[in-house]
């Protein structure tokens, strides 16, 4: 019992240490990104003439909140043509201890005959993603997306794929990135009642 008890207020005391926003990104400044945590690798073949996600455009559209240009953008420059598009962006590392909910919009440039195509979904520390889920990115306006990670040992990343035919893609934006550890109540409460338990059975010996 009593190392139950000590698994419980280890576990609450750590949940608590973890709780709350941890990344709350505008993208404000894209090149400071990669200090802050964050991995570009733009893997499209072959490469083409941008280099990768790179600071959004408000000549295409502006941003979904901020300035107009504060969001971050990627388009079918990033392979050659006739290329293949597998441009990544992740989120510094955060911990699952206790589940995580990511949310983010994204939005589509409104221009016929294109489509861009972008998967999202957790991934390792060190940027192994699995189970991605894929979508067509709209055009009429920004649009929220959120995905939820059960809790877990260790750490986790949030991974981003742009992807697809160069020549049938066009250019997307990202932004409003939100890492969220959920307040642990259940944990808290788990443990309150446990001590809550051990006393009672101290007063019935006694």
């Amino acid at each position: 019992m009593k190392k139950a008890l000590v698994a419980l207020l280890v576990s609450g005391m750590m949940s608590s240490a973890f709780a709350g926003v941890v990344i709350n990104e505008g993208f404000d400044d894209v090149s400071s990104l990669q200090n802050k945590g964050w991995i570009l690798a733009n893997n499209s073949t072959p490469a083409g003439t941008t280099p990768g996600w790179s600071q959004g455009d408000q000549n295409v559209f502006a941003a979904q909140s901020g300035a107009p240009e504060s969001y971050i953008a990627a388009n079918y420059n990033n392979a050659a043509a006739g290329g293949t598009l597998n441009n990544w962006l992740y989120t510094p590392e955060f911990s699952t201890l206790v589940g995580v909910t990511v949310s983010f919009w994204l939005k589509a440039a409104n221009d016929e005959g294109f489509s861009d195509q972008i998967a999202y979904g957790f991934a390792s520390a060190s940027g192994v993603a699995a189970d991605l889920v894929s979508l067509t990115v709209g055009k009429d306006g920004w649009t929220q997306y959120s995905a939820y990670i059960g809790p877990r040992e260790g750490t986790s990343r949030f991974a981003f794929q742009y992807f697809g035919a160069a020549d049938a893609a066009n250019y997307v934006g990202l932004d409003s990135v939100v890492v969220d550890v959920p307040e642990p109540s259940s944990i808290l409460i788990l443990a309150a009642g446990a001590m809550g338990l051990v006393a009672a059975r101290r007063r019935k010996r006694a």
